[in-house]
């Protein structure tokens, strides 16, 4: 990568997979726990290639970042996070209709958007969690608003 001639047009794509080399280099050295939690642009200098010295604070790809920080057991822990946060949000599709169908379809596109979008960059740094917590609370609004009208009926 440093034998790429950068340009304008290229500059970003170049950047970002300088930081996933980087980020991939902290993994392979540490792949159990990673180089701890907020601890990449710390490790950066010793991974950075050629002209791409400044760390930006993460790795342009949460996965990527994860395996650096936190290596397979932090990855590991947050694809189980998200994978109960999906299955939450389609039981609650599956077992709503009206408004709360709409709140928990809305969740899952926001899980979905949040899950692409951190190929390329981290969301987390631009409070995506705040959100991410809003959805996951008015999913448990929602399954509990269906428990209480099932409960109702009988």
């Amino acid at each position: 990568m440093t034998a790429v001639d950068v340009t304008d047009a290229n500059w970003a794509i170049i950047e970002r997979m300088a930081h996933w080399h980087a980020a991939i280099g902290m993994f392979s050295d540490h792949p159990w726990f990673g180089v701890g939690i907020g601890n990449y642009p710390v490790a950066y200098a010793q991974y950075a290639l050629g002209r791409w010295r400044d760390p930006l604070g993460h790795a342009h790809n949460y996965y990527l970042n994860l395996l650096a920080e936190a290596g397979l057991v932090g990855l590991s822990a947050y694809l189980l996070l998200l994978a109960a946060c999906f299955t939450q949000a389609w039981r609650v599709v599956q077992r709503t209709c009206g408004y709360w169908r709409a709140v928990a379809l809305g969740a899952l596109g926001m899980l979905m958007h949040l899950c692409v979008h951190n190929l390329f960059d981290n969301l987390y740094v631009h409070n995506m969690n705040v959100q991410l917590g809003l959805f996951l609370g008015l999913l448990s609004v929602a399954d509990k608003s269906v428990s209480v009208q099932h409960a109702n009926r009988h």
